[in-house]
């Protein structure tokens, strides 16, 4: 049975990204299951084995090392149980479905990876944009989850309003069906944009949006803009109240996105809201 993957480290968003997993939870009528990963760090704090060093000192100074590293990662074990159960009694105020706690030890994708058949959707909170770029550990995950994918970079509010950027591309496409028929989010409104010069052709994408949310009886607003692909998106989105963005992921090869630069970067780096991803 497909569930709702919540991945948690006590640092970034993780009691906002529980509240945003448990409401898809419950959208969804799917489980809900919290990971913990602990990685197990080589680096030490104190160690330095360069320079001149006197027989028999390395091989105090390794032991040293081993014995720093055993209690971080009893530490970081004891810490990682503390915080999934004290996201389960958060999420069992308001969750209607099933809670699963998960500590998992190694590379992070990796073991999400081992759930990537049976995730609906991956929750993720991750460092405020106010301080920090997003770090190459996110976009691998975004780039090998195969699901949608929610990063979480703010505290939670409840959404009334999702920003779907639209471009007309069979995943967009596929996205939208499969998301009418069955929404992530329930009784919020949906403002579907497209941003292209070809007026026309942006009219066009916009209206085959609109029919399909038609055949589900689901109203959607929907507004052709023009310009810089990022700068429409994120000025659409802060002046418009929409709560979260929602829009395909890393659409291009990866070498083509070394020459050109990455939209779903960029948007990454900047926007001040929660961003579902789809693939």
């Amino acid at each position: 049975m497909s569930f709702v993957l919540c991945c948690v480290d006590g640092e970034n968003y993780s009691q906002s990204a529980c509240d945003y997993a448990v409401l898809i939870s419950n959208n969804l009528n799917l489980p809900l299951k919290f990971l913990n990963i602990v990685e197990h760090s080589s680096k030490s704090d104190i160690l330095d084995l360069s320079g001149n060093i006197k027989l028999g000192e390395k091989d105090d100074m390794l032991e040293q090392k081993a014995q720093e590293e055993g209690i971080k990662s009893k530490l970081a074990i004891k810490e990682g149980k503390e915080l999934l159960i004290s996201l389960k009694k958060r999420a069992l105020i308001s969750s209607s479905n099933e809670i699963t706690l998960i500590q998992m030890h190694g590379d992070v994708l990796e073991n999400i990876l081992t759930f990537q058949e049976k995730i609906a959707v991956l929750v993720i909170g991750i460092k405020s944009h106010e301080n920090h770029k997003i770090g190459d550990n996110v976009k691998k995950i975004i780039r090998e989850v195969k699901k949608p994918i929610l990063l979480v970079n703010s505290d939670f509010i409840t959404p009334k309003k999702l920003l779907i950027a639209y471009n007309g591309s069979e995943k967009s496409k596929n996205f939208l069906i499969e998301r009418s028929k069955n929404p992530i989010f329930k009784n919020i409104i949906r403002d579907i944009i497209n941003v292209n010069n070809d007026k026309t052709l942006s009219k066009k994408l916009l209206d085959e949006a609109k029919e399909i949310y038609a055949k589900q009886e689901i109203y959607v607003e929907t507004n052709v803009l023009s310009g810089d692909v990022k700068s429409e998106i994120l000025i659409h989105l802060g002046q418009n109240d929409c709560d979260i963005l929602a829009m395909g992921a890393f659409g291009h090869s990866r070498i083509k996105e070394f020459i050109f630069g990455s939209l779903t970067s960029e948007i990454l780096d900047y926007c001040k809201k929660p961003i579902l991803l789809f693939k």
